[in-house]
């Protein structure tokens, strides 16, 4: 039965529940931000004081940004807008920026171009390239003065060039593939996230000035070189090689470098051929003319030899009685970003070069062998003779020698102080104690003993003392029986034999040997099947360096074996009847016969 009483109670509980509802409600709406309105200012843009940039210029393009790229604008400054060094202009569609912890609210960075502000940017202004006169800066009020974020060089050329490349000596760091900057008015980090590092500046060549900008205040302790490029390749350089600050802001103007200019090899052109291609030695075998290169590292070894300035051709000789050419056997040399480079003459003369690196001062850092021989070099086993394949001739040889009739005296070869990298004439003459004749730096023979810095800095210096070591000190690494030493004078793949007592070169009589025949009348001797031929080429002694002794009658051959005065070698004396293995003084000269490492 209807009740009316319940009736009104349950619209009255209805009622009340609707009415608390409304009050209280129990997931509300969230109100809508406003949109940011953008705002139209009237700004000022002021140049630093001292900057490589001295006045705006008509078609300048400025980045002007709030908390979002998507809403920053790029103004472009007309000649009505400048007076100098700054800028006036009425900007719309701006929306500042505001934070806490600065006052700032807007950002500008210079040029336009060279801007790449991230999505989400705030104060920060990003940079896609180190290399331009970048500038940043934050609004105090309705003005922006400017930051410079580099440091310069200016340089003007008077030639036909596409590109420069400026790089620093041992590799510092110039710029960044790019850079992120924070300039408000509470701080200022100008070198804030930053790409990967490089170590070369490129750009296009232009006619009048060239400016070239690095991040920061950069330090070059070793100075830097600055190549001009054409053709694909670099052909001129301009070098310095003292220290050079550059400070932030600042210009150092180097004015008209044109008659500073260097003609310049550039080790990365395809007609410079690599000789270390397959690993780096002291010597390296060159047969037919070009350009040539190879790492400036010790031996075959991944050791800097310090820092080079320059290469030059120390000595060359023919092997034979008459003074070369100056250029003959090596054209030139010359030193460029961490190779020697040398070119050979157009028609090759076979004979022996040294040529050498030296730093700025003009010390002799480091020195490499160019062999030039008249005909090619082999190798063959000559039934096990010396426990490696052996080179078919004498180290420096021009010529292998035969086994019939007079000796060749080309086939003599260079002769070695024990442990040394660096060789030195033998006789020209058949059967002779002469010396042949070289052009260049001469030879020097010491008082006594030598330290090992000596012989590098000097490759023509020869260690004196009677029956022992020429170093004044007992390293008996400088070749090693293991491995190829960084002080071994063998071509690539080729190495100073070890002492291998079980082989007939290495015995206590090299007479008991297959192929075995000695003969002194012409000055060659033989083991091995086939023969290996062996000149009776002598030595310098250690008691008389300054010339050949026993031409014809003895000769040694090194091996990699040393002691403290003396070293291991196959002492052949044909005037005494003796052939086996024996040593002699560390400061005799010797020849090598190398063998394949």
């Amino acid at each position: 039965m209807f009740d009316p009483k319940k009736f009104l109670y349950a619209i009255a509980a209805v009622s009340a529940a609707a009415m608390l509802a409304s009050c209280n409600p129990v997931n509300p709406e969230p109100e809508p931000e406003p949109e940011p309105e953008p705002v139209t200012l009237t700004l000022n843009f002021v140049l630093p004081e001292g900057g490589a940039k001295t006045a705006w210029a008509a078609g300048d393009k400025i980045v002007i940004h709030g908390e979002y790229a998507s809403t920053q604008v790029t103004v472009t400054l007309e000649a009505g807008d400048i007076k100098g060094r700054t800028a006036t202009k009425s900007v719309e569609n701006l929306f500042p920026y505001e934070r806490e912890d600065c006052k700032s609210t807007l950002y500008a960075a210079w040029p336009a171009e060279a801007v790449d502000n991230l999505p989400h940017c705030f104060f920060y202004s990003k940079f896609n390239t180190t290399n331009r006169e970048i500038m940043a800066a934050c609004n105090v009020g309705d003005t922006f003065t400017f930051k410079p974020v580099c440091s310069a060089v200016s340089f003007t050329v008077n030639g036909d060039y596409e590109e420069y490349a400026f790089s620093g000596n041992k590799k510092a760091v110039l710029g960044y593939e790019f850079l992120q900057v924070k300039v408000t008015d509470a701080v200022e980090n100008l070198l804030q996230y930053k790409g990967d590092p490089i170590q070369a500046v490129t750009a296009p060549f232009v006619k009048g000035a060239n400016l070239v900008c690095f991040p920061g205040d950069i330090e070059l302790e070793k100075g830097f070189a600055l190549k001009l490029r054409k053709g694909g390749k670099a052909v001129k350089a301009y070098f310095v090689h003292n220290a050079v600050s550059l400070v932030r802001g600042g210009v150092l103007d180097l004015g008209d470098i044109t008659a500073a200019l260097e003609d310049y090899d550039d080790p990365l052109s395809d007609d410079i051929i690599s000789l270390d291609a397959a690993g780096g030695a002291n010597c390296y075998i060159v047969s037919a003319p070009g350009a040539y290169k190879f790492k400036a590292l010790k031996g075959g070894s991944k050791q800097e030899i310090g820092e080079p300035a320059s290469a030059e051709v120390l000595w060359e000789t023919w092997n034979t009685t008459e003074e070369p050419a100056s250029g003959s056997v090596v054209a030139s040399a010359a030193y460029a970003d961490d190779y020697i480079i040398i070119h050979m003459p157009a028609a090759l003369h076979p004979g022996n070069a040294v040529v050498a690196a030296r730093d700025a001062d003009g010390a002799i850092l480091w020195s490499w062998h160019i062999w030039v021989p008249q005909t090619p070099v082999t190798a063959d086993s000559y039934g096990d003779i010396m426990g490696a394949a052996v080179m078919s001739r004498n180290l420096g040889a021009l010529v292998d020698t035969k086994a019939e009739g007079m000796v060749d005296p080309l086939s003599y070869g260079l002769v070695y102080q024990w442990g040394r990298k660096d060789p030195f004439v033998n006789s020209p003459t058949a059967l002779k104690n002469d010396l042949a004749a070289y052009v260049g730096a001469a030879e020097e023979v010491a008082a006594g003993q030598i330290s090992l810095a000596d012989a590098i800095g000097n490759p023509r210096l020869l260690g004196h003392t009677n029956d022992g070591n020429w170093m004044d000190e007992v390293d008996e690494t400088l070749w090693s029986n293991d491995e190829k030493s960084i002080y071994d004078p063998c071509p690539p793949g080729y190495r100073v034999p070890a002492r291998n007592t079980n082989k007939p070169f290495w015995s206590g009589n090299l007479t008991a040997a297959a192929g075995w025949k000695a003969d002194g009348t012409n000055g060659w001797l033989t083991i091995g099947e086939p023969v290996a031929v062996f000149p009776i080429a002598g030595y310098r002694d250690d008691y008389d360096v300054k010339g050949m002794a026993k031409v014809g009658a003895r000769t040694l051959y090194w091996t990699a074996h040393g002691s403290e005065a003396k070293a291991a070698c196959a002492d052949l004396r044909y005037d005494k009847g003796t052939f086996k293995l024996g040593s002699a003084p560390k400061a005799r000269l010797g020849s090598v016969r190398c063998v394949a490492e």
